[in-house]
C-alpha cells in the first residue's frame, strides 16, 4: 500500500523580540518623562510662554523655549538608536531634563526655597542606601536655616557674565568650551533648544563603598581622581564614549527632582554619597571646577569649586549622555 506524503513541517514565523531600548521607549519613557515634566512644574520652573502659549521657560536672553515634547524624545533617540543601545546596556537608564536656559541664580533660589520647605515640613532626609529598599529608614538632616546653601561667589552669575565655560576640552585658559548665550543661539539649529534632555545612571549615590559595577565592558568611575583624570577618560577611553560631566544646572534641577520625589538630597557626602566634581564646566576667572554636595558639617548643600588636578577621596562625577549626543 501507497504511504501517504508527509506533509513537510513548516516552523512558526519567528516573531522579533523587542530590544530594551524598544520596550524602554514603549513603558518608561511615558512614565520618567511625565514624572519630570511634572516635577519641573510643580517646582514653579515652567510656565506658559506668552508669545507661543506652549508650556517652557524664558532664558538668560528674553527668548522662548519650549518644553520638549515626549514625541520629540523619543524620536532623536530613535534617529540615535546604536549610541543608546548601548549606553543603556551600561546602565543609563534615568531620563532627566534640565532647564538650561533659565538663569543658574533662579535655580539657585528655587533650591534655597525648597530645601527649606522640606526642611519646615521635616521631609529633609540623607540619600538612602538603596533607593529601593522600602524598609530602609530615612535619616533626617540638620539644616542650617539661615544659609541652606552655599555659592561660592565665583559662580554667582556666572552664566550670564561669561565666565563659566560649558563642556571644556580641557581645564586651562584654552579651555575651548563654550558661554551659556552660545550655546543657546547653537542650540536654536537642535531638537531642544534651550533644555538639557540626557540619560544617567540609576543610581544617585556615588560612595567609597559602593561595588564598582562592570556592564558591556565600562566600569564604573572609581572615587578620588582628579577633574584633569576625569576628563581624560571620558576623551581617550572608548567605553566612555558620548559621556560629559554634568553642567550646575543639570546638578541643580537633579537635587531638586530628586528631593521632590523622594524627600532625600543627593551627593551626600557624610551618608551613603560623595561629593560631586561638575566636569561639564569650568570658572574660567579662578581656574576651578564646580565641587557639589551636601555637607553634614556645615548643615548645608554647597556649590564650590576645585583645580582641576586635585584629588580628593570624596569625590567623584555623574556622568550624563545627552539626547542627541553632544556633537552628534
Amino acid at each position: 500500500m501507497a504511504h501517504s506524503e508527509t506533509p513537510s513541517f513548516i516552523p512558526p514565523q519567528e516573531q522579533e523580540t523587542p530590544s530594551n531600548l524598544e520596550k524602554w521607549l514603549s513603558s518608561e519613557l511615558p512614565k520618567q518623562y511625565e514624572e519630570k515634566a511634572k516635577i519641573l512644574n510643580e517646582l514653579g520652573l515652567l510656565e506658559i510662554l506668552p508669545e507661543c502659549g506652549e508650556i517652557g521657560i524664558v532664558g538668560i536672553d528674553g527668548k522662548e523655549y519650549p518644553l520638549p515634547s515626549e514625541e520629540q524624545i523619543k524620536e532623536e533617540i530613535l534617529t540615535n538608536r546604536e549610541v543608546f543601545e548601548t549606553k543603556m546596556k551600561q546602565g543609563f537608564t534615568e531620563l532627566e531634563i534640565t532647564p538650561f536656559a533659565l538663569p543658574l541664580e533662579r535655580l539657585i533660589h528655587t533650591t534655597k526655597e525648597t530645601i527649606l520647605k522640606h526642611h519646615k515640613e521635616e521631609k529633609l532626609f540623607g540619600t538612602m542606601k538603596n533607593q529601593e529598599d522600602e524598609s530602609e529608614p530615612l535619616e533626617p538632616l540638620e539644616l542650617n536655616e539661615d544659609e541652606p546653601l552655599f555659592v561660592w561667589e565665583e559662580f554667582k552669575d556666572a552664566d550670564t557674565n561669561g565666565t563659566l565655560a560649558y563642556y571644556p576640552k580641557e581645564f586651562s585658559e584654552n579651555h575651548q568650551g563654550f558661554t551659556k548665550q552660545e550655546l543657546l543661539d547653537a542650540s536654536r539649529e537642535t531638537p531642544f533648544p534651550g533644555f538639557n534632555v540626557y540619560f544617567r545612571e540609576k543610581d544617585v549615590n556615588l560612595r567609597e563603598d559602593r561595588k564598582r559595577q562592570m556592564q558591556e565592558n565600562r566600569r564604573q568611575f572609581d572615587i578620588g581622581k582628579s577633574s584633569e583624570e576625569y576628563l581624560k577618560i571620558l576623551q581617550t577611553q572608548e567605553e566612555y564614549q558620548s559621556e560629559h560631566g554634568q553642567t550646575p544646572e543639570d546638578w541643580f534641577t537633579l537635587f531638586l527632582t530628586h528631593l521632590k520625589k523622594t524627600n532625600q538630597v543627593i551627593d551626600d557626602a557624610q551618608g551613603n554619597g560623595s561629593d560631586n566634581l561638575l566636569i561639564g564646566s569650568y570658572s574660567s576667572a579662578s581656574g576651578n571646577v564646580g565641587n557639589v554636595g551636601w555637607s553634614r558639617l556645615f548643615r548645608q548643600s554647597s556649590l564650590s569649586g576645585y583645580g582641576s588636578e586635585v584629588q580628593d577621596s570624596n569625590s567623584c562625577v555623574h556622568t550624563v549622555v545627552r539626547i542627541p549626543p553632544l556633537n552628534a
